[in-house]
C-alpha cells in the first residue's frame, strides 16, 4: 500500500498538527457502529505502533493501519484537502472513502485549528 498526500493536505496537516506529537495511524473507527464493516476512517496520532499494526509507505513517511483494516482500502491511496469544505479527504482513483476526514488524538479529541 501507497498514500500520497497532495501538497495541501500536507500544509492542512502541518498546521493541525502544530507541535503535537505522535505518529499518525490512518483508524478505522467502528465505536457506536453495529458492525465492523460499519465504520469510518480518521487519521490518528498514536504514541507507538501496537502488535496488530503495520506501515504504510507514503510521501510523509510511515503511516499505520490496523492489519484488519487494509481488506477495505485499494493499494493506492490519495489525502486531500478540500479548500471550499475545509475538509481532508481519503480516496482513491476509484472511489471516496471518507470526504471529511478528521485528525484525531489517542483519546478522540479532534484537532482542529482556524481556517485561513
Amino acid at each position: 500500500m501507497y498514500i500520497t498526500f497532495t501538497e495541501s493536505a500536507k500544509n492542512r496537516l502541518q498546521a493541525l498538527r502544530s507541535n503535537l506529537a505522535g505518529q499518525l495511524h490512518l483508524y478505522y473507527d467502528t465505536e457506536g457502529c453495529s458492525c465492523e464493516n460499519s465504520g469510518i476512517f480518521t487519521l490518528r496520532l498514536v504514541e507507538a505502533k501496537t502488535a496488530e499494526d503495520n506501515e504504510i509507505d507514503s510521501n510523509i513517511g510511515p503511516v499505520l493501519i490496523k492489519r484488519w483494516t487494509e481488506i477495505f482500502l485499494e493499494e493506492t491511496l490519495i489525502i486531500d484537502y478540500d479548500d471550499t469544505a475545509k475538509t481532508m479527504i481519503l480516496k482513491s482513483d476509484g472511489q471516496y472513502y471518507n470526504r471529511n476526514l478528521l485528525l484525531v488524538t489517542d483519546k478522540d479529541e479532534v484537532i482542529s485549528c482556524p481556517i485561513s
